[in-house]
């Protein structure tokens, strides 16, 4: 596993993901990502995704992250992106795997992280007996 791909839970209660640069969005990474999620809480998260200028993503990554168990964990996910072509990539993602999450692509972090806790906190009170919800 690449030791630039960094997992963590913000102060703010976002877990993180940072995928380090012309990184390609592997199965193996997905597991990876998930099993820290895991480690780190077992709690339905915000998730953000700082996928600056990831270069590929294998289809079957793409498949884990619609799956029952990553849903279980997934509020909803801002994923940020500086390049045209990776929009696309998340563009693409979301059309073809429909996450089963709300799911946004941005350019700037401030913007997702408003976002997402806005996302999260909005439906708190929607959902008995959770901190927050999407």
């Amino acid at each position: 596993m690449d030791p630039a791909l960094k997992v963590w839970l913000g102060d703010d209660g976002i877990l993180r993901i940072q995928y380090p640069p012309d990184s390609h969005m592997t199965l193996e990474a997905m597991h990876y990502i998930y099993d820290q999620h895991v480690r780190i809480t077992t709690e339905k998260r915000p998730v953000l995704v700082y996928a600056e200028s990831v270069a590929s993503a294998e289809y079957e990554a793409q498949q884990f992250a619609s799956s029952l168990q990553v849903v279980e964990l997934t509020a909803c996910v801002a994923i940020i992106v500086k390049s045209v072509f990776t929009r696309a990539m998340g563009e693409l993602f979301m059309r073809f795997h429909k996450p089963p999450y709300p799911t946004r692509i941005f350019n700037d972090e401030e913007k997702a992280v408003e976002w997402l806790l806005v996302q999260w906190n909005g439906q708190a009170g929607a959902t008995s007996g959770q901190e927050g919800g999407c």
